[in-house]
């Protein structure tokens, strides 16, 4: 009878092998903990229990970071992980009502919890404030909500009209793209209604002790829903900036019909998007200034207050791709307005079309909603039986129309700005946009099947630090010299998994798989500590 080998001695000593799943592990936990987030949890929503509040907001940020997860299936996540040894969470622990209880003890505390991890994100990461990007998104849900006051239908940016949504707004930074405010708003929200309450909630952060002393001044960055005559004056009222485009109301286009093609033409920028960088046959962006003048009314509180006026400034961009937009979009809508039209004409005294108060209703209705009806005039004379009925093309009109293809007209307070630096920062607004789409995708503020609004806001307050976590990892990679987004560096580290052995004496052997080149090139460049400390409770 042969020896036993090792390999059979080790075989018959092992009562349960798991591969269980360290995945980035190693590179988010030093950046969860240097925020603080457990101690700050538990420093407000201290707690007795065997599983503390700050513990379970740790895992619940791993998750979304690491493979977000329903409520419901996070114990199952777990334990599949490394997680509940490095954390000393039993993942049997972390059923959906212990998780929904905790989302609401922290509701009361969400915005002093997230003010102060942001602060420290600030102090931590020397943050630059100066330039900060405001925006809103929604997020749709399926589902009856019937008893939700924050998930409602309205506008959907993700055309979903036939679902309900939440909004959301917040302050990205401008070159590292790191979230430092936000809130979340009733998805039936008008955006235009929101630029006051956002003003005082961002002046409210600044004014922290942490930052006041830094005496910010931050310009803000938005696209038209910030530019309102209320939010200009809350701007020079409190000594910020700002930068956007203003609706085209008739202030605006006098402004832009008094730049001269010629005008535009001397004035070329030196701005380029990206994907344009090497394209030779590029048309530059062109720019002029010209003053601009807001007169704010007074609140309704003091109506024998006189109006305020500032003069600002407005810069008169012209796109040559802008311009290509304009007049597809306006061919788009005249082919639609005319063929309708026509078919009124075509079908006149005919059924239904006999009836003159029948065929009001028809064009008031193929003429609603639709941009170029400024453009066409209609004529409808007669009586039920005896219409007549005639449209043509504006040519006046539309050639002041087509005059003012590819311009629109960004408005500022900042007088130290450049044409090109306005421009540039303007242009940034879409890199910050694209966090949305992160919170839309990879840290997923769907699913929710949460049913109070409580929990709903801690869901999103949970998704908003992921999100954190996550600007901050790019932040360190680039500090470092890694030329690698944070989706790369997630995806090189996700199928990174551990061997735990259970013996038959109840002990334990574990061994992480060895990292890949790049994994170990990773980890060395951010200085993270090692990745075998995760292999056992991190409080031993």
């Amino acid at each position: 009878m042969c020896n036993p080998t090792l390999a059979d001695t080790i075989r018959q000593a092992i009562r349960q092998p798991d591969t269980l799943q360290l995945g980035a592990l190693p590179l988010l936990y030093p950046i969860l903990d240097t925020l603080g987030l457990r101690h700050t949890v538990n420093g407000l929503c201290p707690s007795e229990a065997d599983l503390d509040v700050g513990q379970v907001m740790q895992v619940l940020v791993l998750n979304r970071l690491m493979s977000p997860q329903p409520m419901c299936w996070i114990n199952r996540w777990v334990a599949r992980t490394v997680l509940g040894l490095a954390l000393d969470v039993p993942a049997a622990k972390l059923y959906d009502n212990r998780l929904g209880r905790a989302l609401d003890a922290v509701y009361p505390h969400l915005g002093d919890i997230w003010a102060r991890l942001a602060v420290r994100a600030i102090q931590v990461w020397q943050l630059d404030l100066s330039v900060l990007h405001w925006d809103i998104t929604s997020f749709y849900f399926e589902g009856a909500y019937t008893d939700s006051e924050l998930i409602r239908y309205g506008h959907s940016r993700d055309h979903q009209s036939e679902a309900k949504q939440i909004n959301l707004q917040a302050d990205v930074t401008h070159q590292t793209r790191v979230p430092v405010g936000y809130a979340v708003l009733a998805g039936n929200t008008a955006d235009i209604t929101t630029p006051t309450g956002h003003l005082d909630a961002l002046l409210r952060f600044l004014a922290r002790p942490e930052l006041a002393a830094l005496n910010l001044h931050p310009l803000l960055v938005s696209d038209c829903k910030m530019i309102t005559p209320e939010a200009v004056w809350g701007c020079h009222h409190n000594d910020l900036f700002y930068l956007g485009p203003w609706a085209r109301d008739k202030a605006v286009l006098r402004v832009l019909r008094s730049v001269a093609e010629d005008e535009l033409a001397a004035h070329m920028l030196a701005y380029r998007p990206r994907r344009q960088a090497q394209a030779v046959d590029f048309i530059p962006y062109r720019g002029v200034w010209r003053p601009f003048t807001v007169t704010v009314p007074p609140l309704p509180d003091q109506s024998e207050a006189k109006p305020e006026t500032f003069t600002d400034r407005v810069l008169v961009v012209w796109s040559a791709g802008k311009a290509r937009l304009d007049v597809q979009k306006r061919q788009t809508y005249l082919k639609r307005l005319l063929d309708d039209l026509d078919n009124i004409r075509r079908h006149l005294n005919q059924g239904r079309y006999a009836q003159r108060d029948y065929v009001v209703e028809r064009l008031a209705s193929v003429r609603q909603g639709n941009p170029t009806k400024p453009l066409v005039t209609v004529d409808l004379q007669g009586t039920d039986q005896d219409l007549h009925f005639k449209f043509h093309l504006d040519r006046d009109r539309l050639a002041a129309v087509q005059a003012l293809d590819g311009r629109y007209a960004l408005g500022t307070n900042a007088a130290h700005l450049s044409a090109d630096e306005a421009l540039t920062l303007f242009k940034a607004q879409d890199d910050a946009e694209k966090q949305f789409r992160t919170w839309k995708g990879p840290v997923a503020v769907r699913p929710v099947f949460l049913h109070t609004d409580e929990r709903i806001e801690g869901l999103v307050f949970i998704t908003l630090v992921a999100l954190l976590v996550r600007a901050l990892l790019r932040l360190r990679c680039q500090h470092a010299g890694l030329k690698m987004s944070a989706d790369h560096v997630l995806a090189e580290f996700a199928p990174w998994s551990v061997v735990d052995l259970t013996l038959t004496d109840g002990t334990h052997v574990r061994q992480a798989a060895t990292p890949t080149d790049l994994q170990t090139r990773i980890m060395t460049a951010l200085g993270v500590p090692p990745y075998e400390r995760y292999l056992r409770p991190l409080s031993s």
